[in-house]
């Protein structure tokens, strides 16, 4: 059984209740409203001013051989990240390649190369929108691997968590915020949020007074340290959209955090929308951020390759991953393999027909051609 759930439905009926954060959350917190307020409302972003990289073949290249990367094969066990999900059997892996859904969408766990138009339910609140397009996708029996897809969507930006009281009052004195929680049997669930308009259906859907709630927006990292530190089972996102919400059990953020770039710095700009200077931005976080590559024994002899994207025109790129799961919601069966900004920087170096980096290839993605790459090029260790 995977350690990803969905609460039965008979577990429903379970009420929020107030309780004190296991942690304090800082007075640095983002944003506070008061759900009274709350109303959609849209924003649209600039259009994209960023190269995409249509791939159109998968290449791996040997280790050692002058075609591509060299690399030390994985350790026996599957590098961190594999076991974030327990194989399911009945399951066939999604291919990049796979037709997309009747909505335009690829299915999870793989979202659209550019990342979705960026909304506010209320203005001045921003959406988690990858994260909230994300779980609309979600049916009554999602599988594994639409599971893992939302998790991976999540670990950028920020959450919306439901307060009991006042929040800004509750920071400005110093006090632990009085986050909503849900309680089933002897277990306790933190409630989180992908928007405003989730926070207000939450509230409506409960018995608490509108007027003596309020939300704060925290970065995720923080809210599922929270969750880790404290007295929790897991948290639940969105917990009154039903099909479109998720129990994510506490071990899961744990390993989730612990593989991830502490800063979610990759991830968070590939996320935002595209700008002209989208490129350089992510180029030098590459140059700091925790990344991985994808590695595969194609042949069977022992022998790893490191993945390529491979163009029509020809062009190659490496492909990068900001988190293990990234690699494993492409469904190829690859190992991810922690891969520093030196390396990346040695690789290019040694293969100067390599046109960049392709990172994230699940989506949202972003292709960095090698001009732009020069901050990282220049870690590249003295031959």
């Amino acid at each position: 059984m995977g350690l990803f759930s969905r609460r039965k439905k008979q577990d429903d009926d379970v009420t929020p209740e107030s309780a004190p954060a296991a942690a304090e959350v800082g007075s640095d917190a983002e944003t506070v409203v008061s759900t009274p307020g709350i109303a959609s409302a849209s924003e649209p972003s600039g259009d994209a001013a960023a190269p995409v990289v249509n791939v159109s073949v998968q290449a791996f290249r040997g280790l050692g051989s002058p075609s591509g990367p060299a690399v030390a094969p994985p350790a026996e066990t599957p590098e961190a990240g594999h076991d974030l999900i327990d194989p399911v059997e009945d399951e066939t892996p999604i291919a990049p390649g796979q037709a997309q859904a009747p909505s335009g969408r690829p299915p999870l766990p793989l979202a659209p190369v550019d990342p979705p138009e960026q909304t506010e339910s209320i203005p001045g609140m921003p959406d988690n929108a990858l994260l909230r397009d994300a779980l609309a996708q979600l049916g009554d029996d999602a599988s594994q691997a639409e599971l893992l897809g939302v998790l991976r969507q999540s670990l950028q930006g920020h959450l919306f968590l439901r307060v009991s009281g006042d929040a800004g009052e509750q920071i400005k004195e110093g006090k632990p915020l009085a986050i909503a929680v849900v309680n089933d049997g002897e277990s306790s669930f933190m409630l989180a949020f992908s928007s405003a308009a989730a926070v207000r259906d939450s509230v409506q859907q409960g018995d608490e007074d509108p007027a003596e709630t309020s939300a704060v927006v925290q970065p995720v990292q923080a809210v599922y340290q929270n969750v880790i530190d404290g007295p929790f089972a897991g948290l639940i996102i969105d917990n009154a959209s039903e099909p479109h919400r998720v129990v994510f059990p506490s071990e899961i953020l744990q390993k989730a955090l612990e593989e991830a770039d502490p800063t979610f710095a990759v991830k968070t700009l590939l996320a935002a929308p595209r700008e002209a200077d989208s490129e350089a931005r992510v180029a030098e976080a590459l140059t700091t951020a925790r990344l991985w590559v994808a590695v595969s024994d194609v042949e069977g002899d022992g022998q790893y390759g490191v993945a390529e994207a491979h163009t029509a025109d020809g062009s190659r790129y490496l492909q990068l991953f900001s988190h293990p799961l990234e690699v494993i919601a492409l469904g190829r069966g690859d190992q991810p393999l922690p891969f520093t900004a030196e390396q990346i920087g040695g690789v290019l170096v040694q293969q100067p027909g390599m046109s960049g980096v392709l990172v994230d290839a699940a989506g949202p993605a972003i292709a960095v051609s090698r001009e732009a790459l020069a901050p990282v090029i220049a870690l590249a260790p003295a031959e």
